[in-house]
């Protein structure tokens, strides 16, 4: 989510006036002293948030049927939140743990105006709109904008493919969470959010499943939560803590996230909907000490309730891996929580989440055949940390560090040496050139490969923290004619985490000659795409996030919203899992089968400057894809081209 700029945060516009909101006096919802001749007398008594201090009278007096209600609702007094933590807590000590609650945890919540007029304030506030009211709240400035690290992440593929109701349909959050929804009373002491009456169920769109012609409905129906076959994986935190730095404001902090899938049992039936026996959960990352800032031992009850919990990812697809085959569940023991999944503290209270080896599903003998070939994947170009601790020591491997320079010298695996692919110039045109975000030219590219003592011979295996970064630059290496080049699985998170080798000194970097053998059949420019829009031989993939790729968001540097014509949509991170890792080949070949995008095909891949579209080409390559192009400058370069044709892109 791209900040607002200042101006705009408080900018109000002509066309307000022009609005139903706009003929009523600022003062009738904000107050102040409309008598007053100079700025400072007649802002006293101005209220910059009416709908969060005063929503009956700012609100009410034209909206009274909502704000009789919306008041009780989720979005205002975050309910369940104090109802779960209370299960949890030292009573005696609930006043202190309230107070840490407020302070690090309160603030998400909003008002009338956080969802139809600004931003909510915790998330930097401002006018979306220059003050015109809207009954529909934007969706990345409103929506996401809170619910943003896992819902707007996967939602729109900043995690994984992103969801089929924004990829095929273009559905907004509130087609599925509605007025009745959001603008509901919660009932006091709610059990958890979907206990909500009014809260949003599949099935409120997808009716009559038992009866109809999916035979895979008629068998789970009352036994699995829709998501258990039709989500992907979705990220795992753990341990929050709360505090207060050096300048006195507050702040939490999580041990870590992962990126995983889990399915457990159905502990709590009594949810509107939730008649199943496996359900996804998420990882909680309440942990024992949470609150040890404000007073030691808050958590006294903590075994009272699971913190492997109900989850609802927005990452829905109709074939997903799950669904590929039935086996892919059945008497699949790794992606059923158990006691190995848990930490020591945890074991007791997730007892009846945890599925037993007897509860996992027996395997089925005759299953639909999975037709994936994996036999053209380069197994050699991904490496894992085992591998590489072994092989560290051999003569002409080289180790780069695709991180930031700041980063870097924070630490790094020892004897690697930086180089940022994104540094503006250092491999591509620079912003401001005739050519911005092209790659060099052959022997450019040359000279900085050899200046940081790598040669076309060498075993060059390439880390960042993301895998994106390290893909693409992986994917200029192969362009140059490396010989053998690796991407390193996890990256440099699961280095540190196995307690290997690191270093915060910089290696003593031999400079070598790159003998560059250019491949110019893996780049194509615009008129190479536009020639082939049409050409049912070719596939174009637009590799962005779906906010950019369905026009909802632009790159800052780009004229405009757009995607070429015809492309498919397939963000870079269903290819690439958090912190770098990576999912098996065959699962792989089988998501992009589902796209369409197949071996048979010319595939050229597109984003905003051609950084993504690297990272997928090596993704591709590695798959054992045969003809991968990438598209050079990608969208900024395109509409540049298709705009003014004779600019020379």
């Amino acid at each position: 989510m791209a900040p607002l700029e200042p101006q705009d945060k408080v900018k109000v516009s002509n066309k307000f006036f022009k609005t139903d909101h706009g003929k009523i006096a600022c003062v009738d919802c904000h107050g102040g002293n409309t008598g007053a001749s100079d700025k400072m007398t007649a802002h006293q008594g101005v209220d910059p948030q009416p709908s969060i201090n005063n929503p009956e009278h700012a609100c009410g007096e034209c909206h009274g049927e909502i704000t009789d209600t919306v008041k009780d609702s989720l979005h205002v007094t975050l309910g369940p939140f104090s109802t779960i933590l209370k299960q949890r807590a030292d009573m005696d000590k609930w006043k202190e743990i309230d107070a840490g609650r407020e302070r690090h945890c309160g603030q998400c919540h909003t008002s009338c105006g956080g969802c139809h007029v600004s931003r909510p304030e915790s998330v930097g506030k401002g006018f979306v709109d220059g003050h015109v009211f809207s009954a529909r709240p934007d969706l990345l400035n409103q929506c996401t904008a809170c619910h943003g690290s896992r819902v707007g992440n996967e939602y729109l593929g900043m995690r994984g493919q992103g969801d089929i109701h924004a990829l095929d349909y273009n559905m907004h959050c509130v087609s599925c969470h509605k007025a009745e929804e959001m603008h509901a009373a919660a009932p006091k002491n709610l059990a958890g959010r979907y206990h909500l009456e009014e809260a949003a169920k599949c099935t409120d769109c997808h009716k009559d499943l038992k009866i109809g012609s999916i035979r895979d409905h008629n068998v789970h129906i009352g036994k699995v939560q829709c998501q258990v076959c039709h989500s992907q994986s979705y990220t795992n935190c753990y341990s929050c803590h709360t505090g207060t730095d050096k300048d006195g404001l507050p702040y939490y902090t999580s041990q870590k996230d992962v990126e995983n899938f889990k399915i457990g049992l159905n502990y709590d039936n009594t949810a509107p909907g939730a008649d199943y026996n496996f359900m996804l959960v998420r990882h909680v990352p309440v942990d024992q000490q949470l609150f040890d800032h404000y007073t030691k031992d808050a958590l006294a009850d903590f075994d009272d309730v699971p913190n492997w919990k109900r989850a609802t990812p927005h990452n829905i697809q109709r074939k997903t891996w799950q669904t590929a085959t039935c086996n892919h569940c059945h008497d699949n023991r790794d992606i059923f929580l158990s006691k190995r999944d848990l930490l020591d503290y945890e074991i007791t209270v997730n007892e009846k989440v945890v599925v037993s080896d007897a509860q996992v599903p027996a395997k089925i003998s005759k299953t639909r055949a999975l037709d994936i070939d994996t036999g053209n994947v380069k197994k050699d170009r991904i490496v894992d940390a085992r591998w590489l601790k072994d092989n560290i020591d051999t003569e002409n491997l080289v180790i780069i560090d695709t991180r930031s320079e700041g980063v870097y010298k924070n630490g790094h695996i020892k004897g690697a040496i930086q180089l940022d692919p994104m540094k503006d110039g250092e491999l591509r045109w620079p912003w401001g050139s005739d050519k911005p975000q092209q790659l060099l030219k052959p022997e450019r590219i040359a000279r900085v490969l050899g200046d940081k003592g790598i040669n076309e011979t060498d075993h060059i295996v390439v880390y960042d923290a993301d895998g994106w970064r390290a893909g693409f630059f992986l994917s200029v290496l192969d362009y140059a004619g490396a010989e053998k080049i690796s991407f390193l699985k996890g990256g440099f998170r699961n280095w540190r985490e196995a307690g290997l080798p690191m270093s915060k000194d910089n290696p003593d970097i031999q400079a070598k000659t790159f003998k560059i053998k250019p491949q110019p059949q893996f780049i194509v420019d615009n008129r190479f795409v536009l020639d082939n829009l049409d050409n049912f031989n070719v596939v174009i993939v637009d590799i962005r996030t779906l906010d950019q790729s369905k026009k909802l968001a632009k790159h800052p540097r780009a004229l405009s919203l757009g995607s070429i014509p015809g492309s498919i949509k397939f963000p870079v991170n269903g290819l690439y899992m958090d912190h770098a890792e990576v999912k098996p080949p065959q699962e792989l070949l089988y998501v992009l089968k589902n796209r369409g995008i197949t071996p048979d095909k010319t595939v050229i891949i597109t984003c905003n400057t051609g950084a993504w579209a690297g990272a997928g080409f090596f993704m591709l390559r590695y798959l054992g894809y045969p003809d991968v192009r990438m598209h050079d400058a990608s969208w900024v370069g395109w509409e540049s081209f298709v705009r003014y044709p004779g600019c020379g892109y």
